[in-house]
């Protein structure tokens, strides 16, 4: 049984490495996520890290030259010829002055279309300095009249954070991580629709189930195949992560990264499981298409669902022991503790493992009493 099973395996991967189609696309996946992550937290860190000068429209500048002055040492400076203004205006009255002597509320605009995006950060900083110039001035105002400026500030709050190196990491690079689960999806579906419904159109699957093979073999070593790309695109992206980030200074947002050998072997071991339910999953969705395109368009369907789940507890950050039992959710579990450098709790994990291969096995036989039909087996 066991030569059996390895020969149908053997020859389902030659055809898949022949096909240049399906091999790019399995690695492709791996790399490119890691890489988007990567460029996307060097466009953070320059904006968060970087004290660019903002440039702003200031009407009124000369009624105010005080506040001038002390915007300028916040680098907000007003625009010029060699370097233009951004869309942000700021307004003077004229009365500055005269309402600023009578202590007087002083009306500032700040005008913007704050819906852009582009210009937030600027935004802030402009009125982050506002602030504190309004507050500068009203210390000085109870100075001259002998009162303490602390008599306004009852509360000093005093910020002490207590999050550690991996936990920011595990905030910050979970989405990273999400990547590698997706290339367990993504990185064997080529292959499972071409051995499924691919074999179909090209009529090679009913030679195959004309062979005195046992169904359930042969569905399994279709599975096994497409496992074995889903595995390895899961496997290139854990090494391929560590790699990448080496040259993004994540140290300027106080994040280490500390990805060591055996934390790639523990997730490395969690995802052959996942790689088997997806699998067996892809082979089952696309067995029930009637076509080779049909089967590539359900797949991408039914893969929202799991990627869906992922997304949605990385932003939630939904907590729930259930959730360390189920397929996907359990991975994710382990890849997000990983990152924050807490014990792995390795009973729920070897549950959530039985667990996916429970439910793969329970596919494995959906699957094989489907091709006893010859409305699967024709794709009638």
């Amino acid at each position: 049984m066991s030569s059996v099973f390895l020969t149908i395996w053997r020859k389902e991967m030659i055809d898949a490495v022949r096909d240049r189609r399906s091999l790019m696309a399995a690695m492709s996946y791996a790399l490119f996520g890691p890489l988007l992550m990567a460029v996307a937290f060097l466009v953070l860190i320059k904006d968060v890290v970087s004290e660019r000068d903002v440039r702003v429209h200031i009407d009124g500048a000369e009624y105010a030259p005080a506040l001038v002055e002390f915007l300028e040492s916040r680098r907000i400076l007003a625009g010029n010829d060699e370097h233009p203004a951004q869309d942000i205006w700021l307004t003077i009255p004229e009365d500055y002055q005269s309402r600023l002597e009578r202590a007087r509320p002083i009306p500032i605009i700040v005008r913007s279309d704050y819906s852009e995006r582009n210009l937030q950060s600027q935004r802030s900083r402009l009125e982050s300095a506002l602030r504190e110039y309004n507050q500068t001035i009203a210390m000085h105002r109870l100075t001259l009249r002998g009162i303490s400026g602390e008599v306004i500030q009852p509360l000093r709050v005093e910020r002490q954070d207590t999050a550690t190196k991996g936990s920011r990491a595990a905030l910050v690079l979970g989405m990273v991580m999400v990547f590698v689960l997706m290339s367990v999806f993504f990185s064997g579906m080529n292959v499972a629709i071409d051995t499924s419904a691919g074999e179909r159109e090209r009529n090679a699957l009913e030679f195959l189930l004309a062979q005195p093979v046992a169904t359930h073999i042969l569905v399994a070593a279709k599975m096994t195949a497409a496992a074995t790309f889903a595995i390895l695109g899961g496997v290139l992206a854990l090494l391929l992560i560590p790699a990448v980030f080496l040259f993004v200074p994540l140290e300027k947002l106080g994040i280490d990264f500390a990805f060591s050998p055996m934390d790639q072997l523990v997730i490395a071991l969690t995802l052959i499981p996942l790689a088997l339910f997806a699998s067996i999953l892809q082979l089952f969705v696309s067995f029930r298409a009637k076509s080779f395109k049909e089967a590539q368009t359900y797949i991408s369907l039914v893969m929202f669902a799991p990627m869906a789940a992922v997304f949605a507890l990385e932003f939630s950050r939904f907590e729930h022991p259930v959730l360390q039992l189920l397929p996907v959710t359990s991975q994710h579990h382990v890849l997000f503790s990983t990152i924050a450098g807490q014990p792995i709790a390795f009973i729920p994990v070897l549950i959530g493992g039985l667990v996916t291969l429970l439910l793969t096995g329970l596919l494995v036989w959906v699957v094989t009493r489907m091709l006893r039909s010859e409305k699967v087996v024709f794709g009638l």
